[in-house]
C-alpha cells in the first residue's frame, strides 16, 4: 500500500509542479484579477480582521492554492483511513470455524459463495469516550460560532474559517464512533474472474 502511494504521489508531483511554477512565474499582473471590495461603509468585509490578506487576487494564485487545499484534503482523507484501519483492528481477530456462526453478524454476510474471514469486536474504551466527547463538543462551539457569524452582519472570514473547523469536527465525531464504538468485519467472496 505504501509503494502504491509513493507512485501516486511521485506522478502527481511530476504532473503539478511544472503546472505550478508556470502559473506562479506567468501570474503576476497580466491577467485578469478579481477585485474585492473594501472600504469603511462595505458592510460585507471578506477581508476582515481575521488575517491579513491581498486585495487582488490573480486566477493563477486562486488556481494554485485551489490545488494545494485539494491535496491536502485528500491527505487528511488518507490519514483518516488508516486511523481507522488500525485502531478497529487493534483487538484479536475471531475467526470462525466452518459451519459456526458469529453473534450479531447479519445473516446477508454470509451466503453460499460469501463467508465472515475474521470479526474484531469492539473495542469500546475510554480513549473513544473522550475523543467522541471532545469533538462533539467543538461541533456544539463551532456550530454556534458559525451560526452567529452567518446571522450577523460581518460576514467576513471567520464564516468559512468556523464552517470548516465544523465539518472538521463532524467529520472526525463520525470517524471516532465508526472506529471505536462499531466493530470490524472482513468477508471473503467467491468471485467468477
Amino acid at each position: 500500500m505504501r509503494r502504491e502511494t509513493a507512485i501516486v504521489l511521485v506522478l502527481i508531483g511530476i504532473v503539478l509542479l511544472p503546472m505550478w511554477g508556470i502559473g506562479i512565474a506567468s501570474g503576476g499582473n497580466s491577467f485578469e484579477q478579481i477585485a474585492l471590495q473594501t472600504g469603511e461603509n462595505v458592510s460585507i468585509s471578506p477581508t476582515g480582521t481575521f488575517m491579513t490578506t491581498p486585495t487582488e487576487i490573480s486566477v493563477y494564485t486562486a488556481g494554485i492554492v485551489s490545488w494545494i487545499a485539494l491535496f491536502g484534503l485528500v491527505g487528511l482523507l488518507l490519514v483518516q483511513v488508516r486511523y481507522a484501519h488500525n485502531v478497529g483492528r487493534r483487538t484479536d481477530p475471531v475467526v470462525p470455524e466452518d459451519g459456526e456462526s458469529l453473534p450479531y453478524v447479519p445473516d446477508f454476510l454470509e451466503t453460499t459463495h460469501r463467508h465472515v474471514a475474521a470479526y474484531y469486536p469492539v473495542d469500546a474504551g475510554l480513549r473513544g469516550v473522550w475523543l467522541m466527547g471532545l469533538f462533539t463538543f467543538l461541533s456544539v462551539v463551532f456550530a454556534v460560532l458559525f451560526g452567529g457569524e452567518a446571522l450577523g452582519l460581518a460576514r467576513n472570514q471567520f464564516l468559512g474559517f468556523y464552517g470548516a473547523l465544523l465539518a472538521f469536527s463532524l467529520s472526525e465525531m463520525i470517524l471516532v464512533y465508526y472506529t471505536h464504538f462499531m466493530p470490524t468485519i472482513e468477508v471473503a467472496e467467491d468471485r467468477d474472474h
